[in-house]
């Protein structure tokens, strides 16, 4: 929300508005080795406050878009449920305050795309 994006990434914006996601904010992330998000709740603290959700959390969802192929070490879990071996491309979507994890323990950096939105 705060740092110009690449002209392509405009296309992931118009795909998850075609699904009727709102406000839409997109954040490159790079995963550096030994880097390890133990299971956390995001707030969207900040997201709400721009787009006034108070009282609207729900509505909230976030997508990962995973830009590489798995590696070894590198780990996602959401609502319990753990992902591994995907290819780059695939998305893992979740609903405002579902419970995930994040980590990188291989020997690479893991790229990933965050869309967050609202419906």
């Amino acid at each position: 929300m705060r740092h110009r994006l690449p002209a392509w990434a405009g296309k992931f914006i118009e795909i998850y508005e075609a699904q009727g996601w709102k406000d839409l904010g997109l954040a490159f992330y790079r995963m550096s080795t030994d880097t390890v998000m133990p299971v956390h709740r995001d707030l969207y603290k900040r997201y709400v406050e721009l787009f006034d959700l108070q009282g609207q959390e729900t509505s909230i969802r976030r997508a990962l878009l995973l830009l590489e192929d798995w590696k070894p070490g590198h780990y996602l879990e959401v609502d319990g449920r753990p992902y591994v071996d995907w290819k780059a491309g695939d998305t893992v979507e979740w609903v405002y305050d579902l419970p995930h994890m994040a980590a990188n323990i291989g020997l690479e950096d893991r790229y990933t795309l965050q869309i967050t939105g609202h419906i």
